[in-house]
């Protein structure tokens, strides 16, 4: 009996220790868990270098758009053949997610992003959030573009804050969200490496989908959103345990200056050969150069079937990258190389 006994409590001792060390591994593996996405079905998601819709590939051609500021002339969008929107989000900390309008401390008013996207929505267009900026308690405005993430003080609240977002959208699959706005200096200074750039996007990534977020993340590249060479660097290194990302590129002067449509062309090939899913969330003809020719980018762009969305769906006859005038038609003249007609046509493409 005494021999049954120690042997019963062997096993038990065995038992015990193979239930600790499943413990163990289950914690040290919780946040690979966190990013897999077993759901194929979903509406969108990304195989390979290749956006899908319900598992077939797609492109689109849209606009940057300020409507949280106030909503937009939807029907014009559609006459126009508008696919996507990528909205601008100036003052994230104090932005209204659902609801009404409120005035904040800049004393602007905002508009919430579900009312955004509702409109979006009913017209049969995809919904990209993104954070330009942070405004403190005074009404003091911070711009993302040309900062390091991780080194900004309001950093732990923009990651609350970001997901409260992503927790809102996680059932609203035509809802993207990008992590961050042009991040890190244009030509790769302030104690820039491709290891910081890594080590951002893991974190920024990882917040949006520990809220259980599985809609597409759009993931910028490096020298303010505008270099490639992050993404050829570390861009398989991110997406190993993390599913549904786009890297999304600007394209300004290191697209569009002393570059063919062949030269082009070239880059994105290179880009979708080491399978990295990419669209173009910005293009302009005026940055901080003079005016730039777009139609060799945007021609490559069409052959490569690469999304792209224009900056900007604004009605402003005095600036040069804005669509429209101030009376609602396409702002083209000689001082803006004719870019509300140029883009139009392309959008009719």
């Amino acid at each position: 009996m005494k021999q049954y006994f120690s042997k019963q409590i062997y096993y038990l001792i065995l038992y015990f220790k193979y239930c600790l060390l499943c413990i163990v591994l289950q914690s040290c593996n919780s946040k690979e868990n966190l990013q897999v996405i077993s759901d194929t079905s979903l509406l969108f998601r990304v195989e390979g270098s290749q956006l899908l819709k319900e598992n077939r590939p797609v492109f689109y051609k849209g606009v940057n758009a300020l409507q949280t500021y106030g909503l937009g002339n939807a029907e014009l969008m559609d006459r126009w053949n508008i696919e996507i929107v990528r909205e601008f989000i100036g003052n994230l900390r104090e932005q209204p997610i659902s609801g009404g309008a409120i005035q904040a401390s800049d004393a602007v008013w905002y508009h919430p992003l579900q009312s955004i996207v509702d409109q979006n929505r009913a017209h049969g267009k995809i919904t990209i959030l993104c954070p330009f900026g942070w405004v403190n308690e005074n009404g003091e405005r911070t711009l993302f573009t040309g900062l390091n993430p991780l080194e900004q003080h309001f950093y732990p609240a923009y990651k609350t804050k970001m997901q409260a977002i992503a927790q809102h959208f996680r059932d609203q699959p035509d809802v993207w969200i990008e992590v961050w706005n042009e991040p890190f200096h244009w030509n790769n200074q302030n104690n820039y490496s491709h290891e910081l750039w890594l080590e951002s996007m893991e974190d920024m990534v990882d917040n949006l989908r520990e809220s259980g977020f599985d809609n597409i993340i759009l993931v910028p590249g490096n020298e303010q959103g505008q270099s490639e060479a992050a993404l050829l660097a570390k861009g398989q290194e991110l997406m190993e345990t993390r599913p549904n990302l786009l890297f999304d590129l600007h394209a300004y002067e290191k697209w569009l200056v002393d570059q063919s449509e062949a030269a082009i062309w070239q880059r994105i090939q290179q880009l979708k050969s080491q399978n990295l899913p990419l669209l173009f969330g910005e293009i302009g003809v005026h940055n901080v150069s003079d005016l730039m020719p777009v139609l060799p980018f945007l021609n490559a762009a069409n052959s490569a079937q690469v999304s792209v969305l224009a900056w900007l769906w604004n009605q402003n006859s005095e600036d040069r990258n804005a669509l429209l005038t101030d009376d609602g038609v396409a702002n083209a003249n000689e001082d803006n190389n004719q870019w509300g007609e140029v883009y139009r046509t392309f959008l009719e493409r």
